[in-house]
């Protein structure tokens, strides 16, 4: 059974975090999936909430609170580096740990994501057929592409409507990219070695430096609540 490793950050998530493992929970049948997070500065019970998910699901759970201001979504340089400092120091001790050479796969996700079973079944064999090393899918709000600050061609951003970017009808299925939020899903090397930068917040500096072949699957899906 492939063994899948995902990853994600929290902050006062009670309202979504049910719903995330119930979705991690359905793929469970297919795959062996454990899941590495990080609560901090949560004034919830987000803890609690990923606590008691831990007799079903294999968790990681680390702790590392910057004790900065809470921020929407919202393009703020002290959010991108406080959202890259959490996902640093997780991803730092993940491979400290040598947690990542126990996986085939390594799935990053923002846990407020709406997703089904088909998208991780798609990046999965996207990443088995080796398309890409990293791989991302559609980040959409209903017909419009939400992640226009993450996802990058060229070094060019995604626009919110119909075609999304020059790049997009060029490609059959796999659209060459420079960045991508929202979810990645990766071989386990290109976790042990990318982070990303308190710039942006975005992995794909670290994955053009060290040449992983990275795109966009344009028949896979994440949806934002």
């Amino acid at each position: 059974m492939v063994k899948i490793l995902f990853m994600s950050i929290v902050r006062d998530g009670q309202e979504y975090l049910p719903r995330y493992f119930e979705q991690l929970n359905s793929l469970r049948y297919e795959y062996e999936i454990s899941l590495a997070i990080n609560e901090g500065d949560s004034v919830d019970n987000s803890r609690e909430l990923i606590l008691s998910q831990s007799n079903t699901l294999p968790i990681y759970l680390y702790n590392y609170s910057h004790k900065g201001q809470k921020f929407g979504s919202i393009d703020n340089p002290t959010r991108w580096m406080n959202i890259a400092k959490t996902w640093n120091y997780m991803l730092n001790l993940l491979t400290e740990e040598e947690i990542f050479d126990k996986y085939d796969y390594v799935i990053y996700m923002e846990a407020d994501l709406i997703w089904n079973k088909s998208t991780i079944d798609k990046l999965i064999d996207g990443l088995e057929k080796s398309f890409g090393e990293v791989i991302a899918p559609m980040s959409m709000l209903g017909n419009i592409f939400y992640d226009t600050w993450g996802h990058r061609s060229d070094g060019i951003n995604f626009g919110p409507v119909y075609p999304f970017h020059a790049n997009f009808e060029k490609y059959s299925r796999y659209v060459p990219l420079t960045s991508a939020g929202s979810c990645l899903a990766m071989k386990p090397v290109v976790a042990k070695q990318c982070r990303l930068s308190e710039v942006d917040a975005m992995m794909g500096h670290d994955i053009k430096k060290y040449s992983f072949s990275f795109v966009l699957d344009k028949t896979a899906k994440v949806n934002h609540p």
